[in-house]
This record gives structure tokens, C-alpha cells and sequence, in this order.
């Protein structure tokens, strides 16, 4: 198991308010990552003079005696299907890649704190299932994952501190295992969508890439402002993350693990790091078989994916176009198959998750799951890995982190997933906290 003891961007942007550093000099650092002689292509669209430009304003704006903001200075990835006034639209396709003529409601809330937007990370086909062209930091033969490959592979390489992702599926949490760093996918309707490509309404949801679990706190809490233009916008109460990050739990937290109907896709270095886990928290952790209705999630996740992507590109009119990839629209036309009665049926399901996890959370404070079946897959082998053990989550729409603290096999990255209870994003967070000061006695950064 390994452990992160990096600086925290909050202690960077002391620094900055002490005078000891500028935003300059870290927007440059950042970019000189960038330009490292192994390139990992992390970025569909860097605009270095906009980025220089923004850090001197908030340069002066120290020196000016102004109030600095949680992520003053703070150089940003953005994944390339989150719109940026004056940047391309890529979304990974030929197809875009027009300029943006307003900022995503998350692009306001980042600048309204300080940062600095360094450009657009590369990301899968309308963050879809066809790789991009980034490559693995911990190697380069192997897959970054999908589809925020660029987000997680810029935090992995130190190109940036913060990027931001989004998950339909496992987009958030599986790239950060295979790359080593913390993320977290909040409560769906933490973050507001608006701005962002659409392909499932039902299942969208942002996330966060950091090598800090402290950051990731930080910028969840700038994030979670309430968004009208978004139907899926929760109002209140919004989630006070760093404090819940910095306060002890009132009482040893009480985890479980499930033992889940897709157990046997899981590595050998997965397992094993598991039972290391299990033997560190000294039976402190509850193995609970997994209810039946797991067994029609997967199912009912893939119904409601497929048929809301196939009515937005229909909407888009780009539903069977010849630049789409093989792999999309196979994807496409998989979705127009399912009737309007399946999609209901799973909708149903969907909401049925509610009641149980609620139930559920009253009697434990978090699950541990993998994030990931193992070890990232080569990049020859032509995907980016499976998302199963993300689909419950993500379909009931919980908080989850990826706490990269496993080594597989061949010493590459396998991240630990921890599950929380809907709208309680704070008390993951604390929960996450005392773990990694169970697992690792100097904590992380």
C-alpha cells in the first residue's frame, strides 16, 4: 500500500497570501510538467498566455490588499465536454470544436475562487467508450482509463493540482484508480451540470481529481452552489466538506463490504490488497452478501445510459453520422433498442435504491468497494477498462472517493472505493480521513 503527503493547494495558496510564492510561479511550474520529454497528452487545448495573463491578475489582486479565494492561483484542468468562454468544445470528436460563448456554471464558481483555467483535458469520444489518445503516467503502455483520461493522467503527471471530470458510469473513479490519485464523484446534484455536454440526464455527474484528499474537500465546497438551470440541482443542504474533513468522527466509523454479484472480475492484486485492508482495520469491517436487487442494476444502469445518449444525439442530429466511431454507434443503436417500458422499468429500479441506501446508511457510515478490477489495461488492448464496480453507486447516485492506496501485480495503481450516504458528502469525507489514518500512521497530504 502507498501513501500522498504532497502539499495541499490550500497551503500553496498560504504561501501566495504570505508573499512566499506567486500565481505566476505556479502556473508556470505547472506548464513546465506539461511540457516534460515524455508527453502523456493530457490536453485536447492549453492556452498558456490566458492562463499567464489570469495568474498575474491574481497577482495583483494580492497585492492590492484583496480577500484570496479557497483556490487563489490555483492552475485547473478542465475535462474537454465542460464549456469555457473563448476555448473549443471539443468533446473528443471531430465533430465540435467550436469556441465557447459562456463559461459552465462550474467554470464561474472555480474563477470566483481564484483559479487559474489552464485549458481542456483530453477526453473519450463524447465521453463515450473509444479511448483518447492520453497515456498512463505510471506507464505509458497502459490505459489512463475513461472517459475523464485527461483529467486524472494531468493530476497523476503534476501537470496540474486540481481537474476537474464527470461520471456517467465509472468516468471519475476508475480513471483515478488506474492513476494513482484522489477523486471523488459527490451526490448527484452537488455539482451543477449546466454548461456541460449532456449524454444521460438521469446519470451525469461531475467530479474531482486532486493528489490531495484535503483538496478535493476544498474544491467540492467552491462547487456545490445551487443551480436553477439545472433540474437535478439539489437546493439544500449543501455539504460543508472541509469541516466535515477536518473533524474527528463522533464514534469509530462502521464500514461494510459487499460481497457483489461480479466478484470474480476482480485481479488477484485486488484481492489481496483487500485482505490487507480487512486485516489492517482488525475486523472492524462488516462483509455483507449483496442484496438481489443488485443483480438488476447493472442492467437497468446500461437501459437508462444507452436510450438518454441515443435521444441526445438524435436531438443533436448527429445520430448515425459517418464521424461518430464504430464503437458509438453500435453504442447508439443499442439504445434505441430498449422500449419505453424498459426504460420505465429501470427508472423504477433506479429510485428503489433510495429507500435501501438510506436504510442502509442508518447502521453504517460507509461501503468499501473496489474502484476498479484491477490494474489499468493496456492501452493495445483497445478500451479503457470496465466500469462495474462503479454502475451501483453511480446509478443511485452516492458520494464516492477513490483513495489510491493498493499496488497490483505489476506495481501499477489499484485504488480503494468509499461509498456514502446521499446528500452526506461531509461525512464520507471525515470518514475517508480516519481511515487513511488507520491504514498509514502519518495520515496523507
Amino acid at each position: 500500500m502507498v501513501s500522498d503527503a504532497a502539499q495541499t493547494v490550500a497551503e500553496t495558496v498560504e504561501a501566495i497570501a504570505d508573499g512566499h510564492l506567486t500565481a505566476r510561479q505556479w502556473t508556470e511550474h505547472c506548464l513546465s510538467q506539461v511540457d516534460s520529454p515524455e508527453p502523456i497528452g493530457a490536453w485536447s487545448y492549453l492556452d498558456r498566455d490566458r492562463a499567464l495573463e489570469r495568474a498575474d491578475a491574481m497577482d495583483w489582486l494580492r497585492k492590492d490588499g484583496s480577500a484570496l479565494g479557497a483556490l487563489h492561483g490555483c492552475p485547473i484542468g478542465l475535462k474537454d465536454i465542460i464549456e469555457v468562454r473563448g476555448m473549443p468544445h471539443g468533446c473528443g470528436s471531430p465533430l465540435m470544436g467550436q469556441l465557447s460563448e459562456t463559461n459552465a456554471a462550474l467554470v464561474d464558481a472555480l474563477e470566483a475562487a481564484g483559479a487559474v483555467i489552464l485549458g481542456k483535458t483530453e477526453t473519450t469520444e463524447f465521453a463515450a467508450l473509444h479511448p483518447a489518445r492520453t497515456k498512463n503516467p505510471h506507464s505509458l503502455e497502459h490505459s489512463p482509463g475513461g472517459s475523464s483520461a485527461g483529467s486524472a493522467a494531468a493530476v497523476a503527471a503534476g501537470e496540474v493540482p486540481i481537474a476537474i471530470g464527470s461520471q456517467t458510469n465509472g468516468s471519475v473513479i476508475r480513471p483515478a484508480s488506474y492513476c494513482g490519485v484522489y477523486a471523488m464523484k459527490p451526490s448527484a446534484g452537488i455539482i451543477s451540470r449546466t454548461g456541460v455536454f449532456e449524454q444521460s440526464p438521469t446519470l451525469d455527474q461531475m467530479g474531482v481529481f486532486s493528489a490531495s484528499l484535503a483538496d478535493i474537500a476544498s474544491v467540492v465546497d467552491v462547487l456545490s452552489v445551487h443551480d436553477s438551470r439545472d433540474p437535478h440541482s439539489i437546493a439544500a443542504p449543501r455539504p460543508a466538506c472541509v469541516e466535515g474533513y477536518l473533524s474527528d468522527p463522533p464514534m469509530e466509523p462502521s464500514l461494510a463490504i459487499f460481497t457483489l454479484p461480479y466478484q470474480d472480475l476482480q485481479s488477484h492484486g485486488c484481492t489481496e490488497g483487500f485482505r490487507e485492508i480487512a486485516e489492517a482495520l482488525e475486523g472492524r469491517v462488516e462483509v455483507l452478501e449483496a442484496p438481489p436487487v443488485f443483480e438488476q442494476l447493472i442492467e437497468s444502469q446500461r437501459i437508462i445510459h444507452l436510450k438518454e445518449a441515443a435521444t441526445a444525439f438524435e436531438t443533436m442530429g448527429l445520430f448515425g453520422h459517418d464521424q461518430l466511431s464504430e464503437t458509438l454507434r453500435s453504442m447508439l443503436t443499442q439504445g434505441t433498442a430498449y422500449s419505453d417500458d424498459q426504460y420505465q422499468e429501470a427508472l423504477d429500479i433506479k429510485h428503489s435504491l433510495s429507500a435501501f441506501f438510506n436504510n442502509f446508511f442508518e447502521d453504517f457510515d460507509a461501503i468499501l468497494s473496489p474502484s476498479a478490477s484491477g490494474e489499468a489495461p493496456l492501452l493495445s488492448e483497445g478500451h479503457t477498462g470496465n466500469p462495474i464496480f462503479c454502475t451501483v453507486w453511480t446509478l443511485a447516485g452516492l458520494p464516492t472517493l477513490n483513495l489510491p492506496i493498493l499496488q497490483g501485480e505489476h506495481g501499477l495503481p489499484i485504488g480503494v472505493q468509499l461509498i456514502g450516504r446521499m446528500r452526506d458528502d461531509a461525512r464520507l469525507l471525515r470518514t475517508a480521513h480516519w481511515l487513511m489514518n488507520e491504514l498509514f500512521d502519518e495520515g496523507e497530504g
